[in-house]
């Protein structure tokens, strides 16, 4: 790379405050830039936040088109570790196809390519203090992502000020503060045919103004660290790039991807038993059962109500090796009742979030079983304490949950800050009062969760400080993170199981190697319905490719055709769970015609696909850090990025070589029972009907679907997909290990793809050793061609191949504007067969 260097030039900055540069150092992979403030003194809006005295800048090449920026300064001491389980650059490069300048022709920073596209500029910095600082960026293009977790009308990121502070909202992003429960500061942005992603690595709660040609970051202090990724015309290399850089994904075990049930308002297990019942009668496949506060003892965390859920019924219900048995996910908070045994533990461990009003004083919460503790999972005796109350609790009530659903974790408190009166205990932390500027408006920071003076072990276990204590301030984000660590080494521990799942309403960047997430809260309306597709979008780019949304809605009443156009969307998220809220209307699939034929078929079409979907997660392990890495589900500019229409189409969306196409409006003619789909195949795509096996002309389609429908999917021609058939499925364990093939052909009669040859999807150590670990591998790949009236097929055997032998029961073509289906029962062995049609 090349780089431009202005020596001892001057910044200005608001406040009459001046940077002189004083200082520049270079090797062959880092600049240093010191800066001194020669008119010192000032502060931003009050003496608690002074303009710093001086600044260090470091531009650090530290990857393959990968560069970081620090700017640092000497009041602050918190930093996030830059090592695992917090992202960190893994592969030390100086290779960059960029020229960067600091300090020159009035620019703070700037990044550019070779041919002169801009790539991140900061122009100038009005502020940087000790409790606020705002830096101005260039806009350099309307298609900018990212920036959440929100829920909006669009996945652009549009016009307007956007807070990033985790947060028990739930509504659509209106003005500041509106943020919700997860912290993401990622930028995507498309230039000129590429692509690059900037991630600003701070912890601190900030906004970030879009305005009709600036991005204007503002972060309340702390040091600022932006690290920026180059990639070229493939998003989703760059966007695999960046999820390295985060650690990456995991896997999670397979039934986890079946069809998910729940609740708040199921009051005792025979409610339970019903609603299991109710899904056998209808035919509609159910793989697991949720449960909310119902079955917690007074809402108490690691209780059971045995009155209502007697663990016998939890016994029988969870018993699969009976044809009914399901999996079972309960709810746990991380608010502990201070006067239930975890709380007792807690206290007697020390490992608790402290007050800063009464020296060694737990902090005092307030959620739903009322006075409340909350742990400190950077303490070195949280996760003993952590997983002594699981295993306590499993084994007291002798029960056995597949997984766990952790709740509340931003940290959620329904007392506003701090209930301690009296002097602080250390007057160096700073609270509310004390902060020049608030990122959430009229909101506050302390809405809706505790202090930002409270205090967490500075010595800890993630996060090991010069100072006694870290602030909550400074560790808010990283709350649900590191709980979902924690949960997930223990879940380990005691199931004895390495492929884990556990769902997490709070997230930050890198949550993805430890958790699924869903969306949090949402409503029964077609806007909540239409943005749920924006949010998968979202978290895919974040790195939490195992998502999606309450399905029919949680909040408000749902209607027959919304949930039945929401299952319809839902069966294909990643994560399929119907679920709402106690005191709204039943919802589950079977309780209307239309939904109930909608669960029928389109759960069914998911079950199809569901090995497919499998692969395409296992597909994405990524050997350099041995987790997941790249995006599962994708808005079509993903990939046909050259037809520029396609990125005003937000509602359609791929999967591998599936195409999505959902209704997500509602029909609002009583007299008709179906609704016009309008959707758009890319010029330069070739895609074929599922239902009918025609070609679908590029451009603009409408098609009629009746409320009973399924979603429309489209087939790329010239791919092979793996299919199951899945007709009688109740329970995935009742899956044939066989398999089919649909073989879409395009105009040259080629065809190639990849199919996992595994026989039960359930075997955890199967998958791991044969699919997950490096020296292994499941994965066949198969191409097809034809010769005359011929389809010869070549089964590709990898070198390192340690897959089970599975029968390949069908071959389910797409040629010639028509679907033949051809029995063949070839072993997937077999390295070469032919079809005569």
């Amino acid at each position: 790379m090349r780089i431009c260097i202005i020596i001892f030039c001057t910044l200005v900055f608001l406040n009459t405050a001046q940077f002189v540069e004083t200082f520049r150092y270079q090797d062959e992979k880092k600049l240093i830039v010191n800066f001194e403030n020669i008119n010192p003194g000032q502060y931003y809006k009050n003496e608690t936040s002074p303009i710093y005295p001086n600044i260090r800048v470091e531009v650090i090449e530290d990857g393959e088109n990968e560069l970081t920026l620090r700017i640092l300064n000497p009041l602050d001491t918190f930093e996030i570790p830059h090592k695992f389980p917090f992202p960190y650059t893994k592969y030390d490069s100086y290779y960059g196809e960029y020229d960067y300048q600091v300090n020159e022709n009035g620019i703070f920073f700037s990044v550019s390519r070779y041919d002169g596209s801009p790539v991140f500029t900061i122009t100038n910095a009005t502020v940087l203090s000790l409790l606020y600082s705002e830096l101005h960026t260039d806009l350099i293009s309307e298609d900018t992502f990212g920036f959440g977790e929100r829920r909006l009308n669009s996945f652009r990121i549009p016009k307007g000020e956007f807070s990033i502070w985790n947060h028990d909202f739930w509504e659509f992003d209106t003005q500041v503060g509106f943020s919700l429960y997860g912290a993401h500061p990622v930028i995507l942005q498309r230039y000129n045919q590429q692509y690059h992603i900037v991630l600003l690595r701070s912890s601190r709660p900030m906004t970030l103004e879009r305005t009709d040609d600036e991005l204007i970051y503002r972060v309340t202090g702390g040091q600022l660290e932006f690290k920026i990724f180059l990639g070229k015309q493939n998003v989703k290399e760059l966007i695999k790039k960046y999820h390295q850089y985060l650690n990456g994904w995991e896997l999670h075990p397979f039934w986890s991807s079946g069809w998910h049930q729940s609740r708040w308002g199921y009051q005792n297990t025979s409610v339970i038993k019903d609603v299991i019942r109710n899904y056998k009668e209808s035919n509609i496949p159910l793989e697991v059962i949720w449960t909310d506060l119902d079955y917690m003892q007074d809402r108490k965390d690691f209780t059971l109500n045995e009155e209502d859920y007697p663990r016998a019924d939890l016994q029988q219900i969870t018993n699969r090796t009976q044809k009914d048995g399901v999996h079972w996910v309960p709810i746990v908070d991380p608010g502990i009742a201070v006067d239930s045994d975890c709380g007792r533990d807690l206290v007697q461990s020390g490992a608790y979030i402290k007050s800063n009003r009464q020296s060694q004083t737990p902090y005092l919460g307030y959620v739903w079983p009322g006075d409340v503790y909350f742990t400190d999972f950077n303490h070195p005796k949280a996760y003993e304490l952590w997983h002594k109350c699981h295993k306590d609790w499993f084994i007291k009530y002798q029960i056995a949950p597949s997984g766990i659903w952790i709740d509340m974790n931003e940290l959620a408190n329904f007392r506003d800050g701090e209930k301690q009166k009296g002097p602080k205990l250390n007057d160096e932390i700073f609270e509310l009062k004390d902060l020049p500027w608030d990122a959430m408006g009229t909101m506050t920071l302390e809405g809706h969760t505790i202090a930002i003076d409270a205090l967490h072990e500075g010595n800890g276990v993630y996060f090991n400080t010069s100072t006694k204590y870290i602030s909550e301030l400074d560790f808010h984000n990283f709350n649900g993170f590191l709980e979902q660590i924690e949960q997930r080494k223990l879940l380990q521990d005691i199931q004895n199981k390495t492929l884990i799942f556990q769902l997490s309403r709070s997230s930050t960047f890198g949550s993805g190697r430890f958790s699924a997430i869903w969306f949090g809260d949402n409503a029964s309306t077609w806007a909540w319905l239409r943005s749920s597709i924006y949010q998968m979008f979202n978290f895919n780019l974040f790195g939490i490719p195992f998502n999606g949304d309450d399905i029919c809605g949680f909040n408000q009443n749902t209607t027959p055709q919304l949930c039945a156009r929401w299952i319809q969307l839902g069966a294909f998220y990643p994560f399929a769970r119907d679920h709402n809220s106690l005191g709204s209307l039943d919802q589950e699939p079977y309780l209307y015609e239309i939904t109930k034929i909608s669960a029928q078929k389109s759960i069914q079409l998911r079950y199809e696909f569901l090995k497919y979907y499998y692969f395409l997660f296992i597909s994405q392990r990524d050997s350099k850090i041995k987790a997941g890495s790249g995006t599962i589900v994708d808005p079509l500019w993903f990939k046909y990025q050259n037809d520029p229409q396609t990125f005003n189409i937000e509602t359609q969306f791929q999967i591998g070589n599936i195409i999505v196409n959902p209704v997500v409006d509602e029909q609002t003619d009583s007299s008709l029972n179906y609704s016009e789909l309008q959707f758009y195949v890319p010029l330069e795509a070739n895609w074929v009907s599922l239902e009918s096996g025609k070609r679908i002309p590029n451009g603009w389609n409408t098609i009629n679907r009746t409320f009973t429908d399924n979603a429309f999917l489209a087939l790329e021609a010239g791919s092979i997909i793996q299919h199951s058939n899945s007709t009688g499925v109740m329970r995935l364990r009742e899956m044939s290990s066989d398999i089919d093939l649909i073989v879409v052909l395009n105009e040259s009669g080629q065809a190639t793809g990849s199919y996992m040859s595994i026989k039960d999807y359930d075997d955890e150590q199967t998958i791991l050793q044969r699919c997950w670990n490096d020296q292994y591998t499941c994965i066949r790949e198969i191409s097809v061609r034809t010769f005359k009236d011929t389809l010869l097929f070549i089964n590709n055997k990898a070198s390192n191949d340690r897959s089970e032998e599975v029968n390949i029961k069908n071959i389910i073509i797409y040629m010639n504007q028509q679907i033949l289906r051809v029995e063949i029962n070839v072993s997937s062995f077999t390295q070469s067969w032919q079809i005569n049609l």
